[in-house]
Order: structure tokens, then sequence, then C-alpha cells
């Protein structure tokens, strides 16, 4: 996940790249992905690792834009306003030094 200051300062063609390369993890993650009905909490934690430290709060809910509007556009959820989700961001430091994100899904 990219802070928005930094998502806000790329060119847009990287911006564009990096939208698309999160789709495609998010696709080769290699689970059949199920459409969830309205109303879901949506958790999002990131856990960064060596060499990388905690974002804000504002800018950790703003790195999850690409992510959510990723999740959005290969319809796993509906929508990504609060009429459809709960969002709830986290951040915590990795256990192993490295730098990853968890989504858990669940209906409400």
């Amino acid at each position: 996940m990219i802070s928005p200051n930094r998502l806000y300062r790329m060119h847009f063609a990287q911006r564009s790249r990096w939208k698309k390369a999160i789709e495609v993890q998010l696709m080769a993650y290699g689970e059949p992905m199920l459409e969830l009905q309205p109303k879901i909490d949506l958790r999002i934690t990131r856990f960064y690792g060596y060499r990388k430290r905690a974002l804000d709060t504002d800018n950790l809910y703003g790195a999850c834009k690409p992510l959510i509007d990723a999740i959005r556009g290969h319809k796993i959820i509906p929508d990504d306003t609060p009429n459809h989700i709960n969002l709830y961001v986290e951040q915590e430091k990795s256990p192993d030094k490295t730098s990853f994100v968890r989504i858990n899904a669940s209906e409400t």
C-alpha cells in the first residue's frame, strides 16, 4: 500500500499501472472469488516490515483506496459507500519483517 501523498505525486500512467498490479495480485491469489451481500465488514490490516514505519490514520485509510477499488472492480463488493461496507483499517509491525496486507470480509 502506498501513502496517498506518494500516490498523488505519481504520473497518471504510473498510477494506472499500480492499480492494475493490485487487481492482478488480487486475482492471482488463487481462491475462487465470491460476491458478498450488501453491508459487510471489511477489515484491512497493513503489516509493515523492515525499514518501514506506521502511516498516520488519514494516510492509512487513503492508501487503501486502490485496493478497495480493485475489490469493487471485481464485483466482490457491490459498492464502496458506507451504505454497503463498514471499513476497518489497522496496521501492525510484521513479525517476520516483511510487508503485506491481510483482507478479511464478513457479512454483518
